[in-house]
């Protein structure tokens, strides 16, 4: 029970490492944003999209930030995406016929990036929420920064069983490298996040734009790594409440299908360090629950007490970091090891679809993992 004991709190020191700080969105000034930066072109692919592109949309409208065009790419839809833009100061670009070896997010992005006639390009996916400073405040990062911007957008839980999330969220910051302190980061990230990428159209055509990533599955990740390649830094965030999104709203299965096709391809592009850190991090986060279960089980009432005290303090701090990426309610984080167990079955649905070659059906499209 000792090496028990070591392994949380070995655990707990990864947790810090990986989860050491938040950066978000500093308050953007919109006529100083308006008069030092480029004209902006706001970009969103959407298949399927009819619930959430009207808010998203709306959103755009009520922005404090000019916006020099806003383009539409649908993506063969077949619900009433396409007829929603026109009730909106949009422009709406029918996707051509994907070509081979394109991917459907990357080929509408592509088009998007193509037709765009702004200096700044703002890739935005459907099912963001923005707050009418949220636009400021990306431009105020850009401007400060002067380097390529990504946020992982806050996530707004609606339903309960939409918390499945907190774990495939917390491994989407901390397996980026986003939540590293600054001493510990040589470098800007491991790749971007797709729902909000802010890009120099020079940037972003020295990269090769989408086409260099066209048959990615984490596409966004990919789009980091060229970035990396070229030498051209990125900076990341966290959205706080200015930047939102509901995932996978559309119900349990999608959230699984969702989460499945992301899960093995990320791994794969992840560094050894952060590996061996997330490792640690849900190796400990499982043991506390576990091993009070198995105390109880043998009457082993003072390890019993121990591991009971474990268990608390890793309920304490993973709402500390349920607090910065999403609306996670106690109970769910109280309850964290069903969603643990949640997260490693599809972590292992997703990788024995990748090394069998089986794909996941998201959007009415297959998608191959083993790509």
């Amino acid at each position: 029970m000792i090496l028990v004991t070591a392994t949380l709190l070995l655990g707990l020191v990864a947790s810090w490492v990986l989860f050491n700080r938040f950066p978000g969105l500093e308050q953007g000034d919109a006529q100083e944003a308006g008069n030092n930066n480029p004209q902006l072109s706001v970009i969103i692919p959407a298949r399927n999209e009819e619930k959430n592109l009207a808010l998203l949309l709306t959103d755009l409208q009520n922005q404090t930030r000019a916006i020099h065009e806003i383009i539409c790419v649908d993506d063969d839809s077949t619900d009433h995406t396409a007829s929603i833009v026109g009730a909106y100061r949009a422009t709406l670009i029918t996707a051509a016929s994907k070509p081979d070896g394109w991917l459907g997010k990357t080929w509408a992005c592509q088009q998007g990036g193509e037709a765009a006639s702004g200096e700044l390009l703002l890739f935005l996916d459907a099912d963001v929420r923005l707050s009418p400073t949220a636009l400021s405040k990306l431009l105020r990062a850009r401007q400060k920064t002067g380097i390529v911007v990504s946020v992982m957008p806050y996530h707004r839980i609606l339903k309960t069983w939409e918390a499945l999330s907190f774990f495939f969220n917390c491994l989407q910051m901390g397996a980026n490298g986003l939540g590293l302190s600054s001493g510990l980061k040589t470098s800007c990230g491991v790749g971007l996040y797709g729902p909000v990428i802010l890009i120099d159209r020079g940037d972003y055509q020295a990269v090769g734009g989408h086409a260099a990533i066209k048959d990615c599955i984490v596409d966004d990740v990919a789009l980091g790594e060229k970035l990396r390649d070229k030498a051209i830094p990125f900076a990341l965030f966290l959205g706080d409440h200015d930047i939102s999104y509901r995932m996978y709203g559309g119900g349990l299965r999608d959230l699984i299908d969702g989460w499945t096709k992301n899960q093995a391809a990320g791994v794969a592009r992840t560094p050894l360090f952060l590996i061996v850190l997330v490792f640690f991090w849900i190796t400990a986060a499982a043991s506390a629950p576990l091993y009070l279960v198995l105390c109880l089980v043998w009457q082993q009432w003072l390890w019993g007490a121990i591991m009971t005290a474990c268990y608390g303090i890793w309920v304490l701090e993973l709402t500390r970091i349920a607090r910065q990426i999403g609306s996670f309610s106690v109970i769910s984080i109280v309850c964290y090891p069903l969603l643990l167990l949640f997260y490693l079955g599809i972590f292992l649905r997703s990788l024995a679809k990748k090394i069998l070659g089986r794909p996941v059906i998201w959007k009415d499209r297959k998608i191959r993992l083993d790509k």
